[in-house]
């Protein structure tokens, strides 16, 4: 007879997952950002922001809000067993990236909301 595994500690293991995910999109995020003013100083002229920076700078959010939404939704189904979110040591791993998740949180949404601002140094030109 197959023994059926318990899915929590599994489901446990995608909030740091997720956490990650948000990380390397701030990454990708960063890299897309500089070769788009690298771009813009080699046309000598303010080009329109890419589908990469978008994509990233909202991916990364939806990674930060998923992590967070995904812990409380583990700790939530936890409490009504009656155990606690973080016992074994997936548990304690998702404790720790929701923790560290809430700042990373916070820059993703300086992120998002930094796209929309105009260039702090005004229009580029090379004359």
């Amino acid at each position: 007879m197959a023994r059926k595994l318990s899915s929590a500690p599994f489901s446990a293991l995608l909030v740091p997952l997720f956490a990650l995910l948000g990380l390397g999109g701030l990454a990708v995020y960063g890299k897309a950002d500089d070769a788009h003013t690298a771009a813009e100083w080699a046309h000598c002229r303010d080009l329109p922001l890419t589908w990469q920076i978008y994509l990233t700078a909202y991916g990364s959010l939806a990674c930060g809000i998923l992590t967070l939404t995904l812990f409380w939704w583990l700790a939530r189904r936890a409490r009504r067993r009656g155990a606690w979110v973080g016992c074994g040591w997936q548990g304690k791993l998702a404790v720790i990236a929701a923790a560290l998740d809430i700042p990373l949180l916070a820059l993703q949404l300086f992120v998002v909301w930094y796209v929309y601002q105009p260039a702090p140094g005004g229009p580029i030109s090379c004359v």
